[in-house]
């Protein structure tokens, strides 16, 4: 990209994002990953493209996820987005995929007629903390002045249900005889477990693609924004914000599940996640007792087995939500048994953000 590319006043991408495109294992090289319209030299509009491949009945398909779609709100009704739609399109052989779209990305999807929604990807929001002074402060402004007050309610609220997570995880994790293990990228003994787990994902995700997420992330940890995250419309920056594989061992030997997790922030969302289902109770044991470890507030959660798992469980926590993200694949892809794969909690572009 000439320099000058950097400069402009509506930033279409971030540089370490641009690497990681350029870093994907399943994107060739011919891949378009980023549609830019421009009116006057000026950026007007932009549409990112995450090339992927998704696994049915044993035959694989190449698609491109729609990511970071945006629009000058003042061209909002001058086509622009559907000229980007149908530029992605047909970039792509009309292969095109959509996760977790926001409200107006579904309406124009829909406006297009080229799309249908798959089974969506249903999962649980697992309070851990609560944080009612965020709470408090932001639905009542002028309550600052007693910040302190609040904080230490809240903080005694919190020790409650932490001292009853304390209890549950001796009976729940050290009583199941459960150790773990961090690892930074997928090893030899990982991948051979991923590949044991993974023939019903609906993306079949191989431990180079999982290493690839982990050392390409398109958020930076930082305190502050900066000059690029200004001129960026979409995230670029969390003051926290990292990946972790945990491996999780039984009797101190048999490995049973694997785990790649992000936390952002205050919450942490499993990615993606391996086990059988046998195991599924305690490796849920595992990932709540690192999101204790980590006082994250909220733990996601979107593997069935681990869900259910975790309604046996019984963790002390303030509260559960369901959760559901949409997908939509192209009508080129016509009527193949999506219904049958399973989808995960990074599929599409969702482990990036």
């Amino acid at each position: 990209m000439r320099e000058d590319f950097w400069l402009t006043q509506t930033l279409p991408i971030t540089k370490h994002r641009a690497l990681s495109y350029c870093r994907n294992p399943r994107a060739d090289e011919d891949d378009p990953v980023l549609l830019v319209a421009y009116r006057d030299n000026r950026v007007i509009g932009y549409l990112g493209i995450l090339p992927d491949k998704i696994y049915v009945n044993d035959t694989d398909y190449k698609l491109g996820w729609l990511t970071s779609w945006w629009v000058n709100p003042a061209l909002s009704t001058a086509g622009v987005g559907a000229f980007l739609l149908f530029k992605a399109l047909n970039a792509y052989d009309q292969y095109v995929g959509v996760a977790g779209s926001s409200r107006e990305a579904r309406k124009a999807l829909k406006a297009s007629q080229k799309f249908m929604a798959i089974k969506p990807l249903r999962g649980l929001d697992i309070r851990l903390r609560y944080n009612a002074t965020g709470y408090i402060l932001r639905r009542f402004p002028a309550m600052k002045i007693c910040r302190g007050l609040i904080k230490v309610v809240d903080s005694a609220t919190d020790a409650v249900v932490h001292l009853r997570s304390i209890v549950w995880q001796r009976r729940n994790h050290s009583g199941r005889d459960l150790t773990f293990e961090y690892v930074s990228a997928i090893d030899e003994e990982t991948g051979r477990f991923i590949k044991r787990h993974h023939q019903h994902d609906l993306t079949r995700k191989e431990p180079s693609d999982l290493s690839w997420i982990m050392d390409n992330p398109w958020i930076i940890s930082a305190p502050l924004k900066d000059s690029v995250s200004k001129r960026y419309h979409f995230s670029s920056r969390a003051v926290r914000f990292f990946y972790l594989g945990v491996k999780v061992f039984e009797n101190q030997t048999e490995m049973i599940g694997f785990c790649l997790l992000k936390v952002r922030d205050d919450r942490m969302t499993v990615l993606y996640s391996y086990c059988e289902i046998r195991h599924a109770a305690s490796v849920t044991a595992a990932l709540l007792h690192q999101a204790l470890a980590m006082e994250v507030r909220i733990l996601s959660l979107f593997d069935e087995q681990l869900v259910a798992a975790f309604s046996e469980l019984q963790c002390p926590c303030w509260s559960v939500k369901k959760k559901s993200r949409g997908f939509s694949l192209s009508k080129a892809f016509g009527e193949i048994p999506v219904s049958d794969c399973r989808l995960q909690g990074g599929d599409g572009d969702l482990a990036f953000y």
